[in-house]
């Protein structure tokens, strides 16, 4: 029997207005969930994480009108925690997945489904404490995008789990060594280094000289093989990422409890204009 799953894939990266960036870093401490004063300062950010994700997965609604007409998405969400440690000047972006309409009013409603569905789940975040630069409170901007994707499922052997939830990372090149949670931060951190390596700026886009962002969708299946990638952003630079994750070696698969499982991995990616 067929049978369909919703799937919340989530990733989170924070990133820093650019006045902030100056010649002497300054010091940072971003905004925390209460809950994560308790503990260490150097498990904090993790705190946050999974705090984040307990969140997300409480408050993760699939619209209703999507699910009937079979619509995925990505929906990029930013917003900041202010000086106050609230919520606040929040947006959401949709774009959808698999799907083209013609007609623009359509195309208008389709986006509005799981854009107020994506911004409702931060909209219900809790106050935190605000974050510092130089011990002095001030906002911090976020960008999280969460992927809603339908999945049609023969069978459980075909569940495609978010990266975190594995409990094996599937394994890259020069992680052999690491334990379960070093094997998660090694397969981030060798992707990472493989798209610094080979990303190139688009010879085409150099003449608006503007700096773009793709996120792209990779699944890792339960044999090691990337075989489905999705890619959100400008044609241009899409062609590029794509080029990119390409090269990636082929992994020994994802493990739970032991067995080879699929996993996805959202990664965005920068491209600067001033970098060759």
């Amino acid at each position: 029997m067929i049978k369909k799953t919703f799937l919340l894939f989530f990733s989170l990266f924070f990133f820093l207005p650019i006045f902030s960036q100056e010649p002497s870093s300054p010091k940072e401490e971003f905004p925390i969930f209460s809950v994560c004063k308790l503990i260490p300062s150097n498990l904090q950010k993790k705190c946050f994480n999974e705090s984040m994700q307990e969140h997300i997965d409480e408050f993760f609604i699939y619209p209703k009108t999507a699910i009937d007409l079979g619509l995925q998405a990505v929906v990029n969400v930013n917003f900041e925690i202010n000086q106050n440690g609230l919520v606040d000047d929040i947006n959401a972006n949709c774009n959808l997945v698999g799907v083209k309409f013609d007609n623009k009013e359509a195309l208008l409603a389709a986006n509005q489904l799981f854009e107020k569905a994506a911004k409702d789940i931060f909209l219900k975040l809790p106050k935190m404490i605000p974050g510092r630069i130089n011990d002095s409170i001030s906002s911090f901007p976020f960008k999280i995008p969460i992927t809603y994707r339908i999945s049609n499922e023969i069978s459980d052997s075909n569940d495609v789990f978010p990266l975190d939830s594995a409990e094996w990372a599937p394994l890259f090149p020069g992680c052999e060594e690491m334990d379960s949670d070093g094997s998660k931060t090694c397969f981030k951190e060798k992707v990472n280094n493989h798209i610094k390596k080979y990303l190139k700026y688009p010879k085409k886009a150099k003449q608006t000289g503007k700096e773009a962002v793709v996120f792209v969708e990779i699944i890792i299946e339960n044999d090691g093989g990337i075989y489905d990638v999705t890619i959100l952003g400008g044609d241009i630079f899409k062609k590029e990422a794509e080029r990119v994750i390409k090269k990636l070696p082929y992994f020994e698969p994802a493990l739970i409890n032991d067995l080879p499982v699929a996993v996805s991995y959202t990664i965005p990616i920068v491209f600067n204009p001033n970098k060759k």
